[in-house]
């Protein structure tokens, strides 16, 4: 079975009141700054962080729940709910697929005169391990409510649990450390902590990077970009097709090597052939856009990636040109991870058909709109436009999601 993500739902998480955005293999959210596109990748890394510290230091370390819930109106909401559907066990289907829902509470304390507040989680996890049978998982405040269709997963008695401890972390539910369902959530919770959102940091990608281990993915700021590089030279198809693209975008490359750095033997950085120079370029001497493209195009041809990929700003520092490459590099890289893109340039959306395309707005209560046009009214509106690009029509506010 390949594992993916079908579906994401979001209440109250930051622009993100009241979100339904099916997950295909390809989502390119367009819309203008401030739309709420950059909240739905916040979204997938707050589950990472969740499933990898906690929910109380995920929390902390984001300022706390005032901080990530939705700041419109005159008071902070009682609620938060994320919620993903996808395929994780042995027989979920697209029909009947797995879920997985967390929900953080605030509740102020009545008769408290302090206005201080109660603040709980509850989790479900609705998984299938067994043909045509459905178990439940749900964490309340300190107990665990079992409902599986596994023999020998039901316990005698509901169990104590920690009040704020999540079932994304290992043993925390009751669960036979080798049984299906066990099984399925550590393979979430490992999807989830997998998942890349990429935000290249130019200046770090410059430097030499330490020598990792082999099947390290990307850094999400691209930080370990000379080592990624190494280790992708091992495969020889996308290594040259890697370096077929460079040189494709940045005509002036012949060719790229991964040398150790001088002075450090434990670390190695990125030399660019150019052409009718002598020498070799060190990368810390290259154009924020030829970095900018060597690190999108390194994450485009990874051989392995994670199940999820999402990238921050995909045509940030690229000549237009070069953004009908990426979109078919988006949407071969696509077959190997989701992707999920945020984007401002029609070249780029030009590229794209309807399913791909996602198009956000923000309200005048300061909630986002996402989707704010369906598939179906963005395929009617081609129609009648007799076939215009779709970045066209979008910057002409024909789709929505005004500049």
């Amino acid at each position: 079975m390949d594992s993916r993500f079908l579906r994401l739902r979001v209440e109250n998480f930051r622009t993100l009141t009241r979100m339904e955005l099916p997950l295909g293999p390809l989502a390119v959210l367009v819309g203008p700054n401030a739309a709420g596109k950059s909240n739905v990748l916040r979204v997938f890394e707050f589950l990472a962080d969740v499933a990898r510290a906690g929910i109380e230091a995920t929390l902390d370390a984001r300022g706390g729940y005032e901080e990530i819930a939705y700041r419109g109106g005159d008071h902070t909401l009682s609620g938060m709910h994320i919620s993903l559907e996808g395929l994780w066990s042995e027989h979920a289907s697209e029909r009947f697929p797995d879920e997985y829902t967390l929900s953080l509470l605030r509740r102020r304390v009545a008769g408290d005169s302090r206005g201080r507040y109660h603040f709980s989680r509850r989790e479900r996890f609705v998984l299938h391990t067994e043909p045509g049978a459905e178990s439940a998982f749900d964490l309340f405040q300190d107990t665990a409510a079992v409902d599986s269709a596994v023999p020998g997963e039901q316990p005698s008695r509901p169990p104590e649990i920690p009040r704020m401890a999540t079932g994304l972390q290992a043993d925390t539910l009751p669960l036979p450390a080798g049984g299906p369902s066990a099984t399925a959530i550590r393979g979430l919770a490992k999807h989830l902590t997998d998942v890349r959102v990429f935000d290249a940091d130019v200046r770090a990608a410059r430097r030499p990077s330490p020598v990792g281990f082999p099947g390290q993915l990307l850094a999400n700021d691209a930080s370990n970009l000379a080592d990624f590089l190494l280790e992708l030279r091992k495969d020889a198809e996308a290594w040259s097709r890697l370096l077929e693209d460079v040189t494709a975008l940045v005509p002036s490359v012949e060719d790229i090597d991964v040398l150790p750095s001088r002075g450090h033997s434990d670390r190695v950085g990125v030399q660019l052939k150019e052409r009718n120079l002598r020498g070799r370029t060190s990368l810390a001497d290259a154009s924020f856009g030829t970095v900018r493209i060597l690190c999108l195009l390194a994450l485009l041809h990874d051989p392995n990636p994670p199940v999820l990929t999402c990238i921050e700003e995909i045509d940030h520092g690229l000549h237009p040109h070069a953004l009908e490459l990426v979109a078919e590099r988006m949407r071969e890289a696509s077959e190997r991870t989701q992707l999920i893109a945020t984007t401002h340039a029609p070249v780029l959306v030009d590229q794209l058909v309807p399913e791909e395309v996602v198009i956000c707005e923000r309200d005048e209560k300061g909630a986002s709109r996402i989707p704010a046009t369906s598939t179906e009214l963005i395929h009617e509106v081609v129609e009648a436009s007799e076939g215009l690009p779709l970045g066209e029509l979008w910057f002409s506010g024909a789709l929505g999601g005004g500049r």
